[in-house]
């Protein structure tokens, strides 16, 4: 064997002997998480294997900051502490800035229920990004608004949009892209229009996007249940004082 396959196969078994370890390691935290406690002896069955092996996972899962307790005698055993939280998330940017902005939202709508911690999740989320991003983030954050509950004749004609079209409004709101959407008005007729989605709008349960719309040239305001299609276009735009929106902004709007 010539030392190129020598420093192959070296190479390969070390990647291998890791993937075969971080792959018993998350199978060994499943097992602590299944029940409220294991013996070494259930452990190793299960894992197929030893003694000096289990002890040296558990030493780095412990080592990881997973709090593992281990009770000597009969009833004992080794467990995982059951107010332990979740594992490690891998979310996507938008993942997160739209988690963000759906726990302030919340928030907002001041429940006296099930909110206590919105503020601390909020935060440790805020906190994820790295500091130059937590200023666009907070920008986004200025950009959506929250009016009173929409009254009932609102809502006798309301229906929530298509997954697909509040997908698309998201991401060209998030990504200051143009929007070119297919809208109905009031008399139901339609008209294609691009737009700038600068603010949207709540008012409850009903959003709004307060826009920049390019075939009048002027500020416009679109129901989001009245677009009947909705699709990214070429072009981006930049933000708008909001002097540019009299007369649709209002002062007592609560952004997030």
């Amino acid at each position: 064997m010539d030392k190129y396959a020598i420093i192959w196969h070296i190479k390969y078994m070390g990647e291998h002997h890791f993937e075969k370890r971080a792959e018993r390691r998350n199978r060994l935290l499943g097992l602590l998480r299944s029940e409220d406690h294991w013996t070494t002896a259930d452990l190793r069955t299960q894992l197929g294997v030893s003694q000096r092996t289990l002890m040296r996972e558990l030493a780095a899962l412990k080592e990881a900051g997973y709090p593992i307790d281990s009770d000597r005698g009969r009833g004992g055993g080794i467990r995982l502490d059951g107010r332990w939280g979740i594992e490690r998330l891998n979310l996507s940017h938008y993942e997160v800035i739209e988690l963000i902005l759906s726990l302030a939202i919340v928030e907002s709508l001041q429940s006296p229920l099930l909110t206590g911690n919105l503020k601390a999740i909020k935060q440790k989320l805020f906190q994820a990004f790295p500091q130059k991003q937590r200023s666009a983030v907070s920008n986004i954050r200025k950009r959506v608004m929250i009016g009173d509950n929409a009254n009932k004749f609102l809502l006798s004609a309301y229906s929530p949009p298509p997954q697909e079209i509040s997908e698309r409004i998201v991401e060209a709101f998030l990504q200051q892209g143009l929007l070119e959407i297919d809208y109905q008005n009031e008399a139901m007729e339609r008209r294609t229009r691009v737009i700038e989605a600068q603010f949207i709008l709540l008012n409850w349960p009903i959003w709004y996007i307060i826009a920049w719309d390019h075939l009048r040239d002027s500020s416009r305001v679109f129901r989001i249940d009245r677009i009947k299609q909705a699709k990214l276009v070429e072009g981006s735009f930049t933000l708008r004082p909001k002097e540019d929106f009299t007369g649709i902004y209002r002062p007592f709007y609560q952004t997030i």
